[in-house]
């Protein structure tokens, strides 16, 4: 019995040291994320309903931030308008972000040997080592009207680049793209190359052209990662401040006229403003926002799933 009881005690103690590992694999990164997300997010959402008094910040419960806000979303601050100015923005880049990327994944997934698409793929993605704000003044340098792309243009004869494409929307996506494209290469090569080859092989054989076996194979099973790639890019364009300010000036003319961004206009209220907790109710709107847009991606991406499955 005693002998039996060893062994049992044997068996079952290996089972408690996975177990452990699974807790401590769980518990490290949702403390990461409390101490460093969800505790700052709390301290934002709290502060934004405290108020200013005599230029001290008054404890309290308070939405007198938020009926400011929204007493100046189509006047004076015109922050709705910057709402609308930042998706459009956003979304645009986004659309050419893709577009730019999807190509180039096609390209490395069936046009490269096997052997060297890690290769190139790491050359792909080789500009997310180098620093953001670097590769911002480096197309401050490309962009400015004498810059070196400006030079080239007049050059040859392009007169309508003589003021050249910094402190525009052209800038500000320029920048943008250049910092998405090597997140969304690797979320659109994830999803091309794990599409069944037989599928296309299949097509093919069945009289598909290229044309069609894209259409009809590649596309559709590539749509969840198009998705994903989509609402991520229109996040970090919404929320992004330095190609905005640096490449765009911090505002551009579009089709709803010449607003700032909406993060650019935190980014001032912040730097002009005593009222802290006024721009913490900013940037908690900025926040829900693109949880907003998070949620529509997702969505969007469960749909392009089920239509696959």
């Amino acid at each position: 019995m005693a002998d039996a009881a060893l062994a049992c005690g044997a068996v079952a103690e290996p089972a408690r040291g996975p177990w452990a590992l699974r807790a401590v694999s769980i518990a490290v990164p949702v403390a990461y994320t409390a101490a460093f997300f969800l505790v700052p997010l709390a301290f934002f959402v709290v502060l934004g309903f405290w108020r200013v008094q005599d230029y001290q910040v008054v404890p309290g419960f308070s939405l007198e931030n938020y009926r400011d806000i929204a007493g100046h979303i189509l006047a004076q601050s015109n922050y709705g308008i910057a709402i609308v100015q930042s998706f459009y923005v956003s979304a645009t880049t986004a659309l050419c972000a893709v577009a730019f990327c999807y190509p180039l994944v096609l390209a490395i997934v069936y046009t490269v040997p096997g052997r060297l698409q890690r290769l190139v793929l790491l050359f792909a993605v080789a500009p997310f080592w180098t620093s953001y704000i670097l590769r911002v003044f480096a197309w401050q340098i490309l962009l400015a009207r004498r810059g070196i792309i400006n030079t080239a243009a007049a050059s040859l004869g392009w007169d309508w680049m003589e003021q050249g494409w910094l402190n525009t929307q052209v800038a500000t996506r320029i920048g943008l793209v250049h910092y998405l494209a090597p997140v969304l290469v690797i979320i659109l090569y994830v999803s091309v190359s794990s599409i069944d080859r037989t599928l296309i092989e299949a097509a093919r054989e069945l009289g598909a052209s290229r044309l069609q076996a894209f259409r009809r194979v590649i596309w559709p099973l590539s749509r969840v990662g198009i998705t994903v790639s989509l609402s991520f890019a229109t996040i970090i364009g919404f929320g992004d401040v330095l190609s905005g300010s640096l490449l765009g000036g911090g505002a551009g003319r579009s089709i709803v006229g010449a607003v700032p961004l909406f993060s650019n206009m935190i980014m001032s209220d912040y730097a002009s403003s005593t009222n802290l907790p006024r721009t913490c109710a900013l940037a908690m709107i900025l926040v829900l926002i693109l949880a907003c847009i998070l949620v529509a991606g997702l969505r969007a991406a469960e749909r392009a799933q089920r239509a696959v499955a």
